[in-house]
Parts: structure tokens; sequence; C-alpha cells
């Protein structure tokens, strides 16, 4: 195989972070033919092709290969580019999270370091149990994920447990639980989720309930702050974590005291980083020992 050059790898890049060839085109100050040119020519010489021509464009399996490597190389060129402008020079750092974290305890771990070493941060949103897919097709470098084990050249790192209780205010108690969660309450009242993939109300309902959260009528509500005030509000009842469910302001209940869904969380990112990356990485993993509960607990 050629060595790689640096425009088309630049031109697959702009592709698939963008998702077209126009965006890419527009990005690179180029035309979309130009772009097109440039990312054959670069399948060509590797011999295969690297983007399934959708909408949006993505990633072939040798594709996720070379993004993979390609993001690493442009951190260790940023970091490199700083140490001769005198720190001036910006690191972009993509990560995927899930979005308590990012509503909670991310930034302020992730803050002094980024500050310190001018680490601009690409932050990817997704649900826990998919943010793991976002390293592996290449377009982060490392992820807060639930899983625990490790694609091939990276590390997991346990980072602890989230804990997530079922809350309603007490007029919706009243209204829907007062004999308790029945299977015919829970028919009746409105669940609160915060989007398709949000499974964790129904891993409760499952557990301690023998329900299926199917048969509840559902809201859908994709933010965290605003999920949590739908339930404030008694829009409905939903799943909150314990560090929010104080900071709630209005009157919220457990509705069934010492029950809980634990889910543990994981730090994964790549064995071979550069030095900010390194710092980066450990920050992150300190300041969430201090905030999140022992995966044993």
């Amino acid at each position: 195989m050629q060595p790689l050059d640096s425009k088309q790898t630049e031109a697959l890049l702009a592709v698939l972070d963008s998702g077209s060839f126009e965006l890419a085109a527009t990005q690179l100050r180029l035309t979309p033919s130009a772009v097109s040119q440039r990312v054959k020519a670069l399948e060509a010489g590797i011999g295969m092709p690297l983007v399934e021509r959708t909408r949006p464009c993505r990633p072939t399996a040798s594709g996720r290969m070379l993004l993979q490597y390609l993001r690493r190389r442009k951190l260790l060129e940023e970091e490199f580019a700083a140490n001769f402008a005198h720190n001036e020079y910006f690191m972009h750092a993509p990560i995927a999270t899930n979005h308590d974290s990012l509503e909670t305890w991310l930034l302020p771990a992730l803050a002094p370091v980024a500050i310190a070493e001018n680490v601009l941060l690409q932050l990817s949103v997704d649900d826990q149990e998919f943010t793991h897919q976002k390293l592996l097709d290449g377009s982060v470098v490392a992820a807060i994920s639930s899983k625990d084990t490790p694609i091939k050249g990276c590390a997991a790192t346990p980072l602890g447990t989230v804990r997530y209780r079922l809350m309603a205010n007490v007029a919706f108690q009243q209204r829907y639980f007062s004999q308790g969660l029945t299977h015919a309450a829970l028919k009746a009242a409105p669940l609160v989720r915060y989007n398709h993939k949000d499974l964790l109300q129904h891993d409760f309902l499952h557990r301690f309930c023998h329900f299926n959260a199917d048969a509840c009528p559902q809201l859908m509500i994709p933010s965290t702050q605003a999920f949590y005030k739908a339930v404030e509000l008694g829009l409905g009842y939903g799943m909150i974590l314990d560090v929010q469910q104080q900071q709630l302001q209005g009157a919220v209940l457990d509705l069934m005291p010492g029950a809980f869904v634990d889910v543990p969380l994981y730090w994964h990112d790549w064995r071979l980083q550069s030095p900010k990356m390194q710092r980066l990485n450990q920050a992150l993993i300190e300041h969430a020992s201090a905030y999140l509960l022992p995966l044993s607990q």
C-alpha cells in the first residue's frame, strides 16, 4: 500500500464528519467533485471502499479502521504543533458521553485540564449503551460507556456506578399509585422516557414489578433537565439519578423505596495516546471516583 496522502485523508475526514461530499467541499473550500476525486484516489490506493455513499455518508468496515487511525494521528499532530506555538495551538478531543454524565460531573472533571492544555472538547452524546459504538466506528477517540469490554487496541477503565430510582411528585403518586405500583395503575400512568433508546424504566419495571413498560402510556423528553422537570411537574413518572433528586425543587418521592437500578460506567480510550490526552484521561478518572458510587456498591 502506498503512503497515505494528507489531502486525501483530510477529504475523507471531512466527508465522514460532515456526512456529505457537498458539506465537506464547503469546509475544505473545494468543489464536491474535487473532494470526491480525493476520496476515490485514497480508496484506489488502499484497494477497498472507505465510504458508503448514503445520506449521511458512513464509513465502511475498512473506513472505520482507517478513521480510528486518522483520529489518533490528528491528535498527535495537533499536540506536536502546539509544542512549537507557545501553547497557542488547540488540540481537538472528540469524546462520546452519555447524557447524564454531561449534565452532571463530566465538564467539571475535564475543564481544568482542557483550559490549561488548550484542548477543544468535541462532545458527542448518546445513551451509555451506544457510546461504545462511536469509538468503534472511529468518530471519537474516547467514550464513557456502560460496556466493560474494550475493543481491540483500547482499554476500559472502571469509573463507578450511577444509581437511578423511580420517582414521581406527590400529586402524581396520589392520583395513580395510591394503592401501589399495581399492573392496572402502571397501565394508566404516563411514563417519562428520554428517547427510544432509554430502557432504564423498562429494566426497573421488569425487575421489580414484573411488568412490561411497553404497556404504559409514554412521553418522550430528550433533555436531562427537562426530563427531571417533567417528573417534578407531574407530567409523568420516571428514573432519576440520586444526585439529581436532591436538586429538584418540587415535592418528589421514591415510588419504591429500596429499589433502584445501578448503571456501571467505564472510560474507553486507545492505549496509545498523546500526553495531553493521557492527562485528560487521568483527570476524568480521578474526578469520576469522587462523584460516582464504587462499582461494587
